[in-house]
């Protein structure tokens, strides 16, 4: 388990973790001077095969900021409340960050218990429940402590290792936030964070998000224990093949192609300061490990928010999130939407809605319709915490929506009449036209191949179409008669294009027709010898071909050679032509090749 501690400063946190440790976090040489938590500090106990990490937060006023970034790896809180103090500001402000983050298990330590009589005890006591009563959603415990009193402390540690543990988290992919970067001598690359989601190994390779690039285990370290893997819930150090100078905390290491990141996110407020910022403010997003400033703009007359960031963040569907202001905790609560969609204001307040409630079903029914070239569920885990599986699911529930079950994207319906639209007048303007789907999806480029067969195989059923050797055409056009009047057609598009005839997928395009059925038919013309194919994608008439031959030899003997630069002197022909007639020139038995230079034998 991972828990972390919090309190007001001065209430012997620091003390109290290390009477139950043996550790004493405090190891900086600023912090030793001045007596407080500044950054996280970590250590652990164990009990026979059941492990404790702690993280021991700063409680600080002004350093608030680490408090809430090692908040969001917490299994359970031990909240440390002198029993001579009670309650306190950064108490306050440490459980709201906790609440946040849907942290359940709370212990309370009723901390320097030998500074209080049982009078003033019962009435820290009584005073800690009313206040929990805000909380309903915490289950607590209040154990009495005194770093003086060994029976408080063996008391406080069977508390503690008596909580539940967290189950596992089941995704397929591995996450992690980086909380601290070092490089001790003769290791290497050393990054400390607990371990969000999925699993790792030794030897596996990484996505660091930020940087857009992968990097290999080459060692894992939990609590100063070798392992060869590291699961969710666990604090883990990992030796990384990368220098640690590219390295930041609150970078994100991940599993490859899960994690896109963007410029802003979506959120549901939560306002836990009574001066909230404003509309437009410049404030601190943490979330997870990660800090960034960014300004906050609210979607008027509901919960959400939108905030805009300098760098991307790499986020998740109900990853909570804490907002800062003038280094306070002002705001809370949960990301909706990580990946950015450019929607109008009213939708995406309406989709943000059905997003808080989980109604996917209609939040997929909107996002379509505001997508209509396509909705994506590839991003199903980052987008709504869900898998693709479920995601099909849930989209076989919607209303007019066309599914693309193997490119996982959705269609509203008026994209797939407008798709009807498209493919009808093709073949009203060509009634020659020979297609297929592939072929209609290379010209309509946000069509994919099922869409296009959908509306193809409804066609068929109209009768306007039919189908045979892979082909869609008109159902009143006889397929041998048509193939008979592309051949003339092609070749007359390549003879009228002299030396630079048009390229085969430039013709295809132009006569509508399909490019494997394209490329038959400019075999048999080369079967046939009517056109000769001198490079790839370059078919040239054969009576042209003789012409610009001659033309050709005729400047070798002007000139006693000819290169790319004599040969485009002579015509007006493109370096991607000129190449290909002059190692055609190259097959020719009175031509010999000198550097670049083609010239006659005798």
């Amino acid at each position: 388990m991972i828990i972390g501690t919090a309190g007001h400063i001065d209430h012997g946190k620091t003390s109290l973790i290390e009477a139950l440790t043996g550790y004493f976090g405090d190891e900086t040489k600023e912090e030793k001077e001045r007596g407080i938590t500044i950054d996280l500090s970590y250590c652990n106990m164990q009990r026979g095969s059941k492990n404790i990490s702690f993280i021991d937060v700063p409680g600080h006023e002004r350093l608030v900021k680490n408090m809430v970034s090692g908040a969001f790896s917490f299994d359970a809180a031990l909240i440390i409340i002198a029993a001579n103090d009670g309650i306190m500001p950064q108490t306050i402000e440490h459980i709201k960050v906790l609440n946040i983050v849907g942290l359940k298990q709370i212990v309370v330590a009723l901390n320097k218990s030998d500074l209080a009589d049982s009078n003033m005890l019962n009435k820290k006591r009584e005073e800690i429940e009313e206040f929990f009563k805000e909380y309903p959603n915490f289950e607590y415990k209040i154990i009495p402590t005194s770093i003086y009193d060994e029976k408080s402390i063996n008391t406080l540690k069977d508390v503690l290792f008596s909580l539940p543990a967290k189950e596992p988290t089941k995704e397929p992919f591995f996450r992690y936030y980086i909380d601290r970067v070092f490089s001790p001598k003769g290791v290497g690359t050393i990054t400390t964070g607990t371990v969000l989601n999925g699993e790792v190994k030794v030897g596996d390779r990484l996505n660091i998000a930020e940087l857009n690039k992968t990097t290999t285990i080459k060692a894992i370290q939990i609590h100063s224990k070798e392992h060869s893997v590291a699961h969710a819930n666990q604090r883990v150090a990992l030796n990384l093949d990368i220098n640690h100078k590219q390295l930041q905390k609150g970078y994100l290491l991940c599993s490859k192609g899960y994690f896109r990141g963007f410029n802003s996110v979506d959120i549901l407020v939560e306002n836990l300061s009574s001066t909230p910022p404003k509309h437009g403010s410049e404030v601190m997003f943490i979330s997870g490990a990660k800090r960034l400033n960014g300004k906050i703009y609210y979607y008027p007359q509901s919960p959400f928010a939108h905030i805009k960031f300098e760098q991307k963040i790499f986020t998740k569907f109900e990853d909570s999130y804490i907002v800062l202001n003038s280094g306070r905790v002002v705001l809370g609560g949960r990301i909706l939407a990580p990946i950015f969609d450019p929607i109008r204001k009213r939708d995406k307040v309406e989709i943000l809605k059905y997003l808080e409630e989980k109604d996917f079903v209609k939040a997929f029914e909107l996002l379509s319709k505001n997508h209509k070239r396509g909705f994506g569920l590839v991003s199903s885990y980052q987008r709504f915490g869900i898998n693709h599986q479920e995601a099909l699911k849930i989209a076989q529930r919607c209303r007019d929506i066309f599914i693309d079950e193997k490119e996982l994207v959705l269609y509203p319906k008026e994209t797939l009449e407008e798709l009807y639209t498209i493919i009808k007048s093709i073949y009203e303007n060509n009634p020659n036209a020979l297609l297929s789907p592939n072929s209609i999806n290379n010209r309509i480029k946000w069509a994919s191949s099922a869409i296009v067969s959908e509306v193809l195989n409804r066609l068929i059923k109209e009768d306007y179409l039919q189908f045979n050797k892979g082909l869609f055409y008109k159902a009143d056009v006889e397929l041998s008669s048509v193939e008979l009047e592309l051949e003339d057609k092609i070749y007359s598009i390549i003879k009228d294009g002299n030396y630079s005839p048009l390229a085969p997928h430039n013709i295809y395009s132009q006569l509508d027709i399909d490019t494997k059925e394209g490329n038959s038919i400019l075999n048999k013309l080369a079967k046939r010898k009517k056109v000769v194919k001198i490079a790839h994608n370059i078919y040239i008439d054969e009576q042209v071909i003789v012409k610009i031959v001659n033309l050709m030899k005729n400047i070798i003997k002007k000139h006693s050679f000819i290169d790319i630069k004599k040969l485009r002197e002579h015509t007006d022909l493109s370096r991607k032509y000129c190449i290909a007639y002059l190692e055609y020139l190259d097959k020719l038995d009175d031509i010999i090749k000198d550097g670049d230079k083609r010239k006659l034998k005798y």
